[in-house]
């Protein structure tokens, strides 16, 4: 544990920032108003299997990132299997161009945009990673406003498509709602969606961590893309104690989170408030709890 400087979080929530198909999405910008900026800007995209959920997973770890430093953004994105691939890709970078063309007003910096994913989350900010700038899957409302990113993290994500044919009838109807139709039918789309496929040299660099009991999506998801990854960029890739969620189970997430926080701060230089009194202590962000709402504050720590 590294001694950390008191802060305050607020959270600004359902922000829209892309309307598609009829669908408005918002997202939730996580802030230290008291942090010295240029900030950079971290994008938090959860998992659900492309078909079920919405922001709000990732609270924790945006409490306490923005408690370091970052202004953190956690977009929505659209669902399967009413909105097939490559929906939620051009959602994802959306909420990237947003923080290029709309977050200077938090006093963010827009050349320093990470992202960090779950799962399907995983899986979209790799992919968006691997095809930044790529006018095949660029939203039409933030015109001139790159895709591209710092730096990437995925956490348990899916990146060969391909290699999880015959991994059971679950992962196949998955795959079937959200791509929109089996590798016999769609090939192609087994290929654009899959980072192992869409990555070459331009990938930033990539943090890649997998719970070694993973039961939902296989470990060898991840070894595939750090072996890809590896011939053609940076990527640091570790398989963590516990199963799928292993982001965000109480014994795993400090080291989780500090492996995470530490990537980001090599390819980010965080600017921190140097005159802030150092303190120790494990207050990072609520455990639980209800969901933070528009215009909560909440006590983080701020590493130093």
């Amino acid at each position: 544990m590294t001694e950390r400087a008191a802060s305050t979080v607020t959270v600004q929530r359902d922000i829209p920032f892309h309307e598609a198909d009829g669908v408005t999405l918002a997202l939730d910008v996580y802030d230290d108003p008291d942090a010295s900026g240029p900030k950079p800007v971290a994008v938090l995209v959860r998992g659900g299997a492309f078909t079920v959920g919405d922001k709000g997973e990732f609270a924790r770890h945006a409490i306490d990132l923005a408690s370091e430093g970052y202004l953190v953004v956690e977009p929505q994105y659209r669902l399967a299997p009413e909105h097939t691939f490559p929906a939620a890709l051009v959602d994802v970078k959306a909420a990237i161009e947003w923080c290029r063309t709309e977050a200077d007003r938090f006093g963010a910096d827009s050349d320093r945009v990470v992202a960090l994913g779950h799962s399907a989350g995983a899986n979209l900010v790799c992919l968006a990673a691997a095809t930044g700038d790529d006018p095949a899957f660029e939203p039409d409302l933030y015109p001139g406003a790159s895709s591209s990113l710092s730096a990437v993290v995925g956490y348990a994500g899916v990146y060969d498509f391909r290699a999880m044919t015959g991994a059971g009838p679950e992962h196949e109807d998955i795959n079937t709602k959200y791509l929109g139709g089996t590798p016999d039918e769609i090939p192609e789309a087994y290929d654009l969606a899959s980072p192992v496929v869409q990555a070459d040299v331009a990938m930033p660099p990539t943090l890649l961590l997998h719970g070694e009991d993973d039961e939902v999506v296989p470990p060898n998801q991840s070894a595939l893309l750090a072996d890809t990854l590896d011939a053609v960029s940076t990527v640091e890739y570790d398989r963590i104690p516990g199963g799928h969620g292993f982001p965000f189970h109480g014994a795993f997430y400090d080291d989780v989170y500090d492996r995470t926080a530490e990537f980001f701060r090599r390819h980010v230089d965080v600017v921190d408030d140097a005159d802030a009194p150092p303190q120790s202590g494990p207050n990072r962000g609520p455990q639980g709890g209800p969901e933070p709402r528009a215009g909560d504050r909440f006590e983080g720590n701020r590493r130093r």
